[in-house]
């Protein structure tokens, strides 16, 4: 991604007050192209004045990973994973920010399936598949949340260096939600519009989505004590 990364950072420091984002970490990868890093390195330092903008080169492959890496950097007391391609809208941001200050405790997350015509660009397949997996899961875990797989959150940095990650893949962000549900951790949603990008493409195909499946079984029949490191961290 270029001008969607640099939409992205830009949609952040004006949408959100300063003084509760204390950076911005771009993971990029050996992978990526010389284009997006040149805008990520010119994002971090056009902004260096105002908000730590830190571009991180991940060590060990795959997206899971990127994030993974990423959470032992964060600095502040909540940390948002989102995407650059603008498919994770930086304007849920200051609703986040406020919901987790209210509850900082708790998981707040995004959810495509809270308003009708939330999906723009979505295929018919994938969004009836989508539908029937969230269902699942939902039953699996006897949860009410209705979207689970959308990677966009926003959560207390200590909870995320207390789990015990495991997934490396596009199926980590299905870990995401479900860890902490398995936790007793709260998980609110907040209504999402998703659009499809028109930068840069996925190397998630279709067929990888039902790994899916093998997650949250793994999830779901492994002990509590299991997916932590830290008992003492993890809030009640």
């Amino acid at each position: 991604e270029t001008y969607s990364l640099r939409e992205t950072v830009e949609k952040i420091l004006n949408l959100c007050n300063h003084d509760y984002i204390a950076e911005i970490i771009i993971v990029v990868c050996k992978k990526t192209t010389p284009e997006c890093l040149a805008v990520a390195n010119e994002l971090s330092s056009s902004y260096s004045k105002n908000v730590a903008i830190q571009v991180y080169c991940q060590k060990m492959p795959f997206v899971g990973m990127a994030y993974r890496e990423a959470f032992d950097l964060a600095k502040g007391s909540h940390a948002v994973i989102m995407s650059a391609d603008l498919e994770t809208p930086p304007e849920l941001l200051p609703k986040f920010i406020e919901m987790a200050k209210a509850s900082p405790n708790d998981v707040i997350t995004a959810s495509r399936w809270l308003a009708e015509g939330s999906f723009d660009g979505y295929s018919k397949v994938k969004w009836l598949c989508n539908w029937i997996f969230q269902k699942m899961i939902a039953i699996l875990f006897l949860c009410k949340n209705s979207d689970l797989t959308y990677g966009y959150r926003i959560f207390p940095v200590s909870l995320l260096r207390s789990i015990q990650w495991k997934e490396t893949r596009h199926p980590f962000f299905l870990e995401t939600g479900l860890v902490p549900l398995r936790l007793n951790i709260p998980i609110k949603e907040v209504p999402a519009k998703w659009k499809a990008r028109t930068e840069g493409s996925s190397i998630n195909s279709f067929w990888a989505n039902f790994k899916y499946f093998k997650t949250a079984l793994r999830i779901r029949v492994t002990p509590k004590k299991a997916l932590i490191k830290c008992v003492n961290e993890i809030q009640p």
